[in-house]
């Protein structure tokens, strides 16, 4: 995402989409209430011509966001507050759909920090990569995004046998033609291939073999317990993944919430879970990191979460949103959708007592 003009004076950002990824973001920052301009396609009324479809920019107040993961359009509902004069159009509702490439200006009646700061890391670009792994008798492959993780194939595998020799090389063989199948269609530049035992290396050969030279795709190998959908949860742990991918959403959630629960049962005064008691531990300046649920951005306490996350980042803390397409998500919403690490022991539950 490009920030192409900052006016906060006046509330006004203006932003250029340059990827899906920042669909996601701008889903997060927008809210009921806003105004939105955007160049967007209308029907009007002409004299003499009946009804035209013509191009032109419109202001809209927010009144819905419909946003599916992974997609690669955000529409945008609202009432029409501008519109070039002679057609009418103020007060009717529009949906403005924004696509990667759209430039879209948003003014709100203030912006959190919380806010800007989501805008700062979407401007950097974002490195997206293709989890692949694989045993004997089944593979998965995902693509880790910002937004989260999108799984594209889950399939099953016949396993070697001892008495055909060959089985082997047409489970590698199958894999990477699966590999290919999304590398030919995703943009991506980097590849992690997990397996038990031997089978990541084999397969990362046979694929380095056949990737196309003007592609610059590099590839990784790491260790995991099984193929299928638990060995790319396991990717998403592992070191490799971590250190090529540390500013995606996904991987810093996955460790901010495996420091939690390590803490959760050694030094449960070291950790805050619930609306509540994160912003007591805000308040008093105690939280290091802050892990929330996507959810509570557009929930009933949307205002309270927003000053909860702007506090918590002028005061130094670490804060990252959870997409929904994670496997964090489920496990967070379970302990109220927003948990904190904090700097030092802070009793929230005595205090609330």
């Amino acid at each position: 995402m490009k920030v192409v003009f900052e006016d906060l004076r006046k509330g006004v950002v203006k932003v250029r989409i340059e990827c899906a990824d920042d669909l996601w973001v701008l889903k997060t920052i927008v809210s009921e209430g806003d105004v939105i301009i955007a160049r967007t396609l209308r029907d009007v009324k002409i004299d003499g011509e009946g009804k035209r479809r013509l191009p032109m920019v419109v202001a809209i107040r927010v009144k819905n966001i419909y946003f599916q993961p992974f997609a690669t359009r955000l529409r945008i509902h609202g009432v029409i507050v501008d519109a070039p004069d002679g057609y009418g159009l103020k007060g009717s509702h529009h949906t403005l759909n924004i696509d990667v490439g759209t430039e879209v200006s948003i003014i709100k009646e203030s912006w959190s920090k919380s806010q800007l700061e989501r805008l700062r890391r979407a401007s950097g670009r974002w490195v997206n990569a293709l989890l692949l792994a694989a045993d004997f008798d089944e593979v998965s492959v995902a693509i880790i995004y910002g937004q989260g993780v999108k799984y594209l194939i889950d399939r099953s595998l016949p396993g070697v046998s001892s008495r055909d020799p060959s089985s082997l090389e047409r489970i590698i063989d199958y894999v990477v033609e699966l590999a290919l199948s999304v590398l030919t269609r995703e943009k991506v530049r980097l590849v992690v291939i997990g397996s038990p035992a031997f089978l990541k290396d084999l397969i990362a050969r046979k694929l380095s073999s056949q990737l196309p030279r003007n592609q610059s795709i590099r590839l990784y190998v790491d260790s995991v317990s099984s193929g299928g959908r638990a060995g790319i949860n396991e990717l998403i742990r592992r070191d490799v993944v971590k250190n090529l991918l540390r500013e995606v959403s996904v991987v810093e959630a996955e460790e901010i919430f495996e420091e939690f629960m390590t803490l959760l049962s050694k030094k449960p005064e070291r950790v805050a879970y619930g609306l509540e008691s994160v912003k007591l531990a805000v308040e008093a300046n105690a939280v290091s990191k802050l892990l929330v649920s996507e959810e509570l951005l557009s929930g009933d306490n949307k205002e309270t979460v927003e000053e909860v996350l702007s506090t918590a980042e002028s005061r130094g803390a670490l804060v990252r949103i959870v997409p929904t397409e994670t496997p964090a998500s489920v496990r967070l919403k379970a302990l109220g959708g927003i948990i904190a690490v904090l700097r030092y022991d802070f009793d929230t539950h005595s205090i609330r007592a």
